[in-house]
């Protein structure tokens, strides 16, 4: 397993690999709340307080901290517009916190499908928005 974790980031060693794995989890955390919110699997209030748990836990600070200054080799997908424009990516990743646990205290409230699928869609903007400015274009 730890083979194929290395392949699909490219040989990435140190912080980079660090982050690739961070952005691997929030990854598979959105994908498993917008499968079930598309129908793909089951309505589960319970999925989304634990996968918004998740994603605020890796964003913010703890998402900024792996982004230290000349972490920007290969094989990253960071961009140097980061370095460049950092308090804008550090906002970013508040948004992205902010967004996480709004969208888990709308599942703990027990608000419906609707409401969820509505702060979720708030999450992932989060999400485009950054990597539009700070991921290098595959």
């Amino acid at each position: 397993m730890s083979a194929g974790a290395a392949f699909g980031h490219g040989g990435a060693s140190g912080i980079v690999k660090e982050r690739m794995d961070v952005m691997s989890d929030i990854s598979r955390n959105m994908k498993s709340m917008g499968t079930m919110l598309k129908g793909g699997s089951a309505f589960n209030p319970d999925l989304v307080i634990d996968a918004g748990d998740a994603i605020a836990a890796h964003a913010g600070d703890r998402l900024t901290a792996l982004f230290p200054e000349g972490s920007d080799h290969a094989p990253t997908e960071a961009s140097p517009e980061i370095w460049k424009n950092w308090s804008a990516f550090s906002a970013s990743a508040e948004n992205m916190k902010a967004a996480a646990l709004a969208l888990k205290r709308v599942a703990e409230a027990g608000e419906g499908k609707k409401e969820i699928a509505g702060a979720f869609g708030k999450l992932a903007a989060t999400c485009k928005s950054c990597h539009e400015v700070f991921r290098i274009k595959k």
